[in-house]
């Protein structure tokens, strides 16, 4: 469980970060990062499922770190039932949040694709406005 929040964390945080250096003021920024972490809320399937997610802004669900922990806590918490064939397990894992415990491996790869990604383009973005100094 800490592994996995320690990496949603650097994944929120390189998201943070490239929107941060997007930004002249650091005050402007401060103010936008509800903007950014409030639909993640939303976004992860946590308390909306994926499928009431109009089809237009679906594609929002895929650039969430918080998508891919959820999916992952969720495996973590309940892959192991007492009872392996248990209804109320696979309607909370597969069901609610559309994890599959076969994709696990996935899902950590997308969140550490998440942190490189947004890591550089905080980067090429920073490198873009100290050029104008020069």
């Amino acid at each position: 469980y800490i592994f996995i929040m320690y990496v949603l964390s650097m994944g929120s945080t390189a998201l943070a970060v490239m929107l941060g250096s997007s930004v002249e003021d650091p005050k402007l920024a401060s103010e936008m990062l509800p903007l950014l972490f409030v639909p993640q809320m939303m976004f992860a399937g946590f308390f909306v499922a994926t499928e009431l997610i109009p089809s237009w802004l679906r594609w929002a669900v895929y650039v969430c770190p918080l998508t891919y922990a959820t999916r992952l806590m969720s495996i973590a918490e309940f892959e192991k039932c007492a009872d392996p064939g248990s209804e109320n397990c696979d309607v909370i894992i597969k069901g609610t949040l559309d994890a599959n415990p076969d994709d696990t491996w996935w899902y950590w790869l997308v969140l550490v694709l998440l942190f490189v990604v947004f890591r550089l383009l905080g980067l090429a973005i920073l490198t873009r406005k100290a050029s104008k100094f020069l």
